[in-house]
């Protein structure tokens, strides 16, 4: 009489096969989560500067903060619209994400490097606040520096 069910064996070599998918499947899917942080961050990055650009044009002047591009309101053919719903988040600092903003005087300043956007009101100019270069880990991005995009 016989009991139904896997042998030792038969686990063990299912175990390996996964154990080998695992190792092939798992370096290749990480590298898809640096280049999503990236675009997600360089795409707010170009949303900030194209509102920046509307706030000009539509006022006259440029913003004195980047939290005013979230709180003043503008009309598009009669609809009053806000010109940013709220501030984007800029993924590169933390995994977290952050959306945290310092306005610096003048464009020949240092950043802080503390994440964020910097919005430098003497140019109207909007940046990563991160200038050390990335690490391996963020793959082709691997030494560039997030505030020169």
């Amino acid at each position: 009489m016989r009991s139904k069910g896997f042998t030792l064996i038969e686990i063990l070599i299912v175990m390996t096969i996964i154990a080998i998918l695992a190792t092939i499947l798992i370096p290749s899917i990480g590298g898809f989560d640096s280049q999503a942080k990236i675009t997600t961050t360089t795409s707010n990055l170009n949303i900030l500067r194209t509102q920046i650009s509307i706030f000009r044009a539509k006022t006259g002047r440029y913003p004195e903060t980047l939290d005013e591009l979230a709180e003043k309101t503008y009309l598009d053919r009669g609809v009053k619209k806000k010109y940013l719903p709220k501030m984007p988040e800029e993924l590169v600092s933390s995994d977290d994400g952050g959306n945290n903003t310092t306005e610096v005087q003048l464009s020949t300043e240092s950043l802080s490097d503390d994440g964020g956007w910097t919005y430098f009101t003497d140019t109207a100019e909007v940046v990563i606040d991160v200038s050390t270069p990335l690490d391996k880990t963020w793959d082709e991005y691997a030494d560039e520096k997030p505030s020169d995009w």
